[in-house]
């Protein structure tokens, strides 16, 4: 395969989209394929930390006007906050030091105003909705000059043709089901549960911080464990994007999004809550609850908890109240690399509470477009990329399954030996910095 590909992307996510974008910064040809609707609105109370790899993804794949939009909207890293379940104080860290470059720091949006940014420039010629994708064949031809070496599959009779194919379609990812099919997911036996509180009215002054203003972990001397996000509403007020996503042929440019104030303002403020325990400790039939009865379910786990968190989970709104099995993929050895590959939780999926999936993803687009426009070989440049991104992908997953066990640990020893060392760091500089080394990502 010589010349320029042409790159399918089947998946129109965080990953899938940066790659676009990326792909399109260095001139090469590509569409996207999202199973999804092009919904405006979807992912707004889904918080989202893009540490510094992401951060420098994002600037490197943007263009200047989306960077801009993403850096004047974003939150920065903020201040993390480590309390027992009576919010007494273990730790706080505070946020980065004003003066580090936007492409080297933390940042912190929502899952869809993220979105709204990726989706810049990439009109209905590009970008696919509603298209679900059902399996891949290889043909004949040698493609990139020579023909399409790829055929994708649609659940509605339709193909698309291309050189490549780049499966960004999710943790449940059918490429992968394809091309790996011994790839496997480990399930950690821990069962979460997410809710949303909107912080209009009166709760924003009546709950107190962190829990309004900061990213919050609460940690008990028993087997489970709460984290919870504050996401303020912006001066801007909500962009006008009514219609931007209505068809294959809106217009998605960035002008059109700025019309009526910056990509990632929010027009509410809220919490999200996630609260965590291993799975046999809820009901058997958790995860077929309704919103109501699992946040009764959480609510029951609490009572015993300071009163603010307990409001926190008892007044949230009941549709946003959902089970999430924490599971992570398994390493996978190295596999004969063609025109065919994966990015973001397709390949590396990991659970919530590492913190790095958004940026993991953004990353590997980041990796991927960059070696398709330097190589010749496309097929060599992907034999680069699936080295490197399993080295740092497997490693990200192998950390976050760690911090999702040690939160749920059944040792009370070990969990009253870390909210002493975190005490302990509240006080120590470089014992903060041992334990936070890798904070920043």
């Amino acid at each position: 395969m010589t010349g320029t590909p042409h790159v399918l992307i089947i998946g129109g996510g965080i990953g899938g989209l940066c790659l676009a974008q990326g792909l399109r910064k260095a001139g090469l040809g590509f569409a996207v394929y999202e199973r999804g609707p092009a919904r405006a609105g979807d992912g707004e109370d889904h918080r989202v930390r893009i540490g510094p790899q992401g951060a420098r993804a994002l600037y490197a794949c943007l263009p200047p006007e989306a960077w801009e939009a993403f850096t004047a909207g974003t939150e920065g890293g903020g201040r993390s906050v480590f309390v027992t379940e009576r919010l007494r104080e273990l730790l706080v860290l505070p946020q980065p030091a004003a003066g580090r470059a936007p492409q080297h720091s933390s940042h912190a949006t929502s899952a869809g105003a993220l979105r709204r940014v990726l989706l810049t420039g990439l009109d209905g010629h590009l970008v696919h909705f509603d298209r679900e994708f059902v399996r891949y064949e290889l043909t004949d031809d040698d493609g990139a000059g020579g023909g399409s070496a790829i055929r994708a599959h649609f659940s509605d009779g339709s193909t698309a043709h291309g050189d490549l194919l780049a499966g960004a379609d999710g943790a449940d990812s059918r490429v992968r089901g394809q091309l790996l099919p011994h790839a496997v997911r480990t399930d950690t036996q821990v069962l979460a549960v997410t809710g949303s509180l909107d912080l209009s009215g009166a709760r924003a002054d009546e709950l107190p911080e962190p829990l309004t203003a900061a990213s919050t972990s609460v940690l008990t001397p028993r087997a489970d464990a709460m984290f919870c996000t504050a996401g303020r509403a912006t001066a801007h007020g909500r962009p006008r994007i009514d219609g931007l996503y209505a068809g294959a042929e809106a217009d998605l440019g960035v002008h059109a999004a700025l019309a009526d104030g910056p990509l990632l303002a929010r027009h509410r403020s809220h919490v999200v809550w996630t609260y965590v325990a291993k799975t046999a400790a809820y009901p058997r039939d958790v995860e077929h609850l309704d919103g109501k009865a699992l946040r009764a379910v959480v609510a029951e786990r609490i009572a015993h908890w300071h009163p603010a968190l307990v409001r926190l989970v008892a007044e949230a709104d009941p549709d946003s109240v959902a089970p999430v099995r924490m599971l992570g993929m398994r390493p996978v050895r190295a596999w004969p690399p063609g025109p065919v590959t994966l990015l973001g939780d397709a390949i590396h999926g990991m659970p919530a509470l590492g913190g790095t999936g958004a940026t993991t993803a953004l990353r590997d687009a980041r990796l991927l477009s960059r070696l398709l426009a330097r190589r010749r070989d496309p097929v060599q440049a992907i034999a680069a990329y699936e080295s490197e991104m399993r080295a740092y992908g497997f490693e990200a997953v192998a950390r976050s399954l760690r911090t999702t066990r040690s939160a749920t640990s059944d040792s009370r020893l070990a969990r009253t030996l870390l909210r002493g060392v975190l005490r302990t760091a509240a006080h120590s500089g470089w014992v903060r910095a041992a334990v936070f080394r890798d904070a920043g990502e």
